[in-house]
C-alpha cells in the first residue's frame, strides 16, 4: 500500500510517515512492504546513530558497530517473533517501522545527549538532558508497543510490555558484549 501524501515528495512522505508513527498516528502496515525500503531506513537508522554517538561523544567505530549490533538483535527477535506466530509476511513492514521510528526518536535524542556531551559534569542542563533523554527512550518503548500491536494484533499494554522486556534483555546482552550499557 502507498504511504498517502499527494503534496510532498516521496523522502518527505517518508518522513513524515515515521514522525506519525512516533506519535501513534499510523500503523506499521501502513508502509509497502519493500526490501529497497527496509534497506534504505536501516542504512538512515544507522547515518543517525552515529550522529547521536558524536553528540553523545561516543567514538565512531564502537558507535557503528553497536547500532550494527542493536538492529541485528531487534531484527532477529522480530523475526523469530514473526515466525513463531505465523506472521512472517508482515516482517518487512514491521522492521520498516521498527527502524523507521528508531531514526526519528534518535534525531531527537540529539539535543538531550549533546547537553552533557561529556557525561561527567553534573549541571542543571546536563540534568534536564538526562530527564529529556529518559523521557525519549519512555516514549520509543511506546512507540514500539504501538507497532507490535499492530503487527501481532495485540494490546497496547501487551505491545508495551514485550517492548519492555526486549529493552531490558537488549541492555543486557550489549552490556556484556560491551562490558557497560
Amino acid at each position: 500500500m502507498a504511504i498517502p501524501n499527494h503534496r510532498a515528495g516521496p523522502l518527505q512522505a517518508l518522513i513524515t510517515f515515521f514522525v506519525e508513527l512516533c506519535l501513534l498516528r499510523r500503523a506499521p502496515q501502513d508502509l509497502p512492504a519493500s526490501d529497497a525500503l527496509l534497506a534504505a531506513t536501516l542504512v538512515a537508522k544507522l547515518l543517525i546513530g552515529l550522529v547521536a554517538g558524536v553528540a553523545a561523544s561516543l567514538p565512531p567505530g564502537t558507535n557503528l558497530l553497536l547500532g550494527l549490533l542493536e538492529a541485528a538483535i531487534a531484527l532477529t527477535a522480530l523475526h523469530i517473533a514473526l515466525q513463531v506466530t505465523r506472521h512472517l509476511p508482515r516482517f518487512s513492514q514491521a522492521a520498516t517501522a521498527v527502524l523507521g521510528s528508531g531514526a526519528v526518536l534518535e534525531l531527537v535524542s540529539v539535543l538531550p545527549l549533546a547537553m552533557n556531551a561529556t557525561g561527567s559534569e553534573q549541571t542543571d542542563t546536563a540534568a534536564l538532558g538526562a530527564i529529556l533523554y529518559l523521557g525519549l527512550m519512555g516514549w520509543s518503548i511506546v512507540v514500539t508497543g504501538h507497532i507490535l500491536r499492530h503487527t501481532f494484533s495485540i494490546t497496547l499494554g501487551q505491545g508495551v510490555a514485550i517492548a519492555v522486556a526486549y529493552e531490558v534483555f537488549s541492555i543486557i546482552l550489549l552490556a556484556g558484549l560491551f562490558g557497560t550499557a
